[in-house]
């Protein structure tokens, strides 16, 4: 994933492409600097999490924006969500976290709000990034409640 975002963010800055330049360039630099910060190379997965975080940041910014009344900055910074999203795994369809909620309940042996940790834990370990967490989150919540 490194390699591919310093293609994408040289490929950016030669075209002059400002939201790509951004977009690459925050996700490589967060990277590097979580590698630098833990003194050790990330793996794969590891490195599709930092992006999958940088899309977040973008995205909640491009909201306070909008409700600041700045649509063109909101846009801009959606562009740049847009564009690292294009970079990770498909997430998985919501329909089928019951499914999967319940089978992660089952092999946990999980029957309360206690041990939401633990069955989460199993999810994001069977699924990764293609898991979206916050859909994961509610879906175990409402059925250990």
């Amino acid at each position: 994933m490194k390699d591919k975002l310093k293609e994408l963010h040289q490929k950016a800055r030669l075209a002059r492409d400002p939201f790509a330049t951004e977009a690459y360039g925050a996700a490589l630099a967060s990277i590097q600097e979580s590698e630098v910060r833990e003194n050790r190379e990330f793996d794969e997965a590891k490195q599709l999490q930092i992006v999958e975080k940088e899309v977040g940041k973008f995205k909640e910014s491009s909201e306070f924006f909008s409700k600041a009344g700045r649509a063109e900055k909101a846009n801009d910074l959606q562009q740049c969500a847009e564009l690292l999203m294009g970079l990770l795994p498909a997430k998985l369809n919501e329909l089928t976290y019951p499914d999967l909620v319940a089978k992660a309940i089952v092999d946990t042996g999980a029957s309360n709000m206690k041990e939401m940790g633990t069955v989460m834990a199993a999810l994001k370990k069977e699924h990764g990034t293609s898991l979206d967490m916050k859909v994961a989150s509610q879906q175990v919540k409402s059925a250990l409640s």
